[in-house]
């Protein structure tokens, strides 16, 4: 099956070591996975900077240089030859348009060399839409990391980027994307329920709740942000109730499908002298049968820990108690924390 071109990015340039990193993409008339061709060019040496190129697409596809590539990589060649020699030549930052630069190998339109700077975000923003629907959105993140290289305050690049950074489970570069777009669009709802989620994952839980009140005192019926700061306070030890109220109220399918699905019932505070249950006992003292309590582990959030398999007091309360006051089982379950023999004293 004929292999076909599909883009060459450049990936920087060092002019500590004159390299030119830069990458091709290939894939085939079948649809099967494409490739990444990796390689650097050596500039300031003798002889044609753009050989092993030519020799590496000859070898891996039979094919010869696009004209478009073979004469865009001699622009930038010349361009870059040209900041070397200026007095600041080895300064990094002079060479950050390099990283912006990506060719097709046949439509001149497609590639950003030679276009305005808007014209040039314009292409990068078609390249990211178009990896993303092909379905590489760790690719389409690259593509909009570069287009705010040329726009840093592009709303709807910083928007779509910290959608994609979270899908991908980048959770720390989630929350610095979306802190850059609320300095650009300042109180975005989404864009704060969006980073309280983010938050919630880290386990930076005052800031998570900051985050989800922000969106309360604009918008005090907005059934996400209650449920956001009920697992933020839950989390933190303190009384998810009137936030997990007021979302059942707001959107009752919403709230419970949280519930019942999602909500973290782990508390991450701990108190000295705090009760530990194997989970050998949990069927005694909740009054089921060991399988039920089986299921409350698999299917109901149970929050048992450790390679034995044991739970913490305030957390199985915790538990027991939300699951009884939105009947989130079939029955409920009659169980209170025994009184402690001793009372630690708080520090």
């Amino acid at each position: 099956m004929r292999a076909l071109l599909h883009y060459l990015l450049l990936d920087g340039f060092d002019p500590d070591t004159a390299e030119l990193a830069l990458r091709i993409g290939v894939h085939s008339e079948d649809g099967s996975t494409p490739q990444v061709l990796r390689m650097k060019l050596f500039l300031g040496r003798s002889g044609d900077p753009l050989q092993p190129l030519r020799r590496e697409l000859q070898t891996h596809i039979q094919m010869p240089i696009p004209h478009l590539w073979d004469r865009g990589l001699k622009i930038v060649v010349h361009a870059i030859e040209e900041d070397m020699a200026a007095p600041d030549g080895r300064n990094t930052a002079r060479y950050a348009w390099v990283r912006t630069q990506i060719l097709h190998p046949t439509d001149e339109k497609r590639g950003t060399l030679g276009h305005p700077a808007a014209r040039q975000v314009e292409i990068l923003w078609d390249w990211a839409q178009r990896l993303d629907q092909e379905g590489h959105p760790v690719k389409a993140i690259e593509l909009l990391e570069r287009l705010l290289l040329l726009s840093p305050q592009h709303s709807l690049a910083l928007e779509w980027l910290s959608i994609l950074l979270r899908q991908q489970g980048l959770i720390e570069e989630t929350v610095a994307v979306v802190d850059r777009f609320l300095a650009v669009k300042h109180g975005d709802i989404e864009a704060l329920l969006r980073k309280g989620e983010a938050l919630l994952h880290l386990e930076r839980l005052p800031e998570a709740l900051a985050a989800f009140e922000s969106i309360l005192k604009v918008s005090p019926v907005h059934a996400l942000a209650h449920l956001g700061a009920g697992q933020a306070k839950s989390l933190a030890g303190g009384d998810p109730c009137p936030h997990l109220d007021a979302a059942l109220e707001l959107d009752r399918q919403v709230a419970l499908s949280v519930l019942r699905e999602t909500f973290d019932f782990r508390i991450l505070t701990q108190r000295p002298g705090e009760t530990v249950y194997p989970i050998e006992e949990l069927a005694l003292l909740l009054g089921v049968s060991p399988g039920e309590v089986r299921g409350f582990i698999d299917r109901h959030g149970l929050p048992v820990t450790g390679p034995q398999g044991s739970i913490r007091e305030p957390e199985l309360s915790r538990w027991v108690s939300l699951q009884n006051r939105y009947q989130l089982l079939p029955t409920g379950l009659h169980w209170m924390a025994p009184t402690p023999r001793h009372i630690p004293e708080l520090h």
